[in-house]
């Protein structure tokens, strides 16, 4: 009952001898050393490296990595018009950073930036594949708004935007988006705003969604998040244990994804302390949920690539010996 699968960027760079540099390749192509040529090489072969990764830790749906994706919002502010990239900002409580966007004219789709990853990644492989956008309320929290100078319409823009990139998604034959919305926890004031902007994002979208919410806490916003229009609630359980139950209290028709393994520390799980989560979703009715998805807790891009590798795979291990576990009710 439990499928496995990852929620955002993985390690573009990985120490086993032979694979590609993708950090190497940039700073060449930057200093005109390699053409673009040599440098979409290397990502595709990054993209196919990150699959076979996948497969082989048991993931039962696969993901480009985000390879291409410097963060949640770059690839779309990139993309369309509206936007200028701005300075660095710490991206939330992590020793990352990212170009924070302004927008500084309207918001208005020009083409998708994520679906010919999408027909990469379905050229490489015939698993099932899970697709990403930036959720609308988080894309438009990433950037500073000098056009609208008003929440409403700035979230209502976003949204249509997110809408055609989820409907480009749809017609390249995608089954399932992931729709990236980590500022969701961190602003339960805004919660009517946030979720009218999803659901006006995915209302009749002919493809299934995925709402994941990480590094914060949703109990406050439970009841709207199971009441948006999606297929899917998941969510950070690390960073936020409670998240754990919240989620297993959510109403029976709809299926969640549980973030178990900690996507920001390279300590690996005890397989067994897994094991017993596994069996306490299973005693509290996860068999009856539509669907039980397992994933990291946020991008696994924040450890190295052998650990994230690790990580992956305690997921299925914890799946093989959940049987051999006794059940604990939450």
């Amino acid at each position: 009952m439990f499928e496995r699968t990852v929620v955002g960027n993985q390690p573009k760079i990985s120490e086993i001898p032979g694979r590609a540099n993708l950090r190497n390749a940039r700073n060449r192509f930057d200093s005109g050393k390699i053409d673009a040529a040599a440098l979409e090489e290397c990502v595709q072969a990054t993209i196919r490296d990150t699959v076979a990764d996948q497969i082989d830790a048991g993931m039962a749906r696969v993901t480009d990595g985000r390879i291409r994706w410097d963060d949640p919002v770059s690839p779309f502010a990139s993309a369309h018009d509206g936007f200028a990239v701005g300075g660095l900002i710490r991206f939330f409580d992590n020793n990352v950073y990212y170009r924070r966007p302004s927008i500084v004219g309207p918001v208005r789709y020009v083409r998708s930036a994520v679906v010919d990853d999408f027909r990469l990644l379905r050229a490489m492989t015939d698993r099932p594949i899970l697709a990403s956008v930036c959720g609308p309320f988080s894309l438009a929290k990433f950037c500073v708004d000098d056009n609208y100078k008003d929440a409403q319409t700035l979230y209502h823009e976003c949204a249509r935007l997110v809408r055609a990139e989820i409907e480009a998604l749809a017609h390249a034959g995608a089954d399932w988006v992931q729709i990236d919305e980590p500022w969701l926890g961190f602003c339960p004031g805004e919660i009517g705003p946030a979720t009218e902007a999803i659901a006006t994002a995915v209302r009749g979208i002919r493809i299934k969604t995925l709402v994941f919410v990480y590094f914060a806490p949703i109990g406050a916003i439970a009841r709207q998040l199971w009441e948006l229009p999606v297929d899917m609630i998941g969510a950070d359980c690390v960073t936020e244990p409670g998240n754990f139950k919240v989620l297993l209290d959510g109403p029976a028709a709809k299926a969640r994804a549980f973030g178990l393994v900690d996507a920001r520390n390279t300590r690996l799980e005890s397989v067994g302390g897994l094991a017993k989560q596994l069996n306490s979703i299973v005693k509290r009715g996860g068999e009856g949920w539509p669907e039980c998805w397992l994933t990291p807790s946020a991008a696994l891009e924040f450890l190295p690539h052998r650990n994230a590798v690790a990580k992956m795979k305690l997921l299925s291990q914890a799946v093989a010996q959940m049987a051999d576990v006794p059940v604990t009710a939450i």
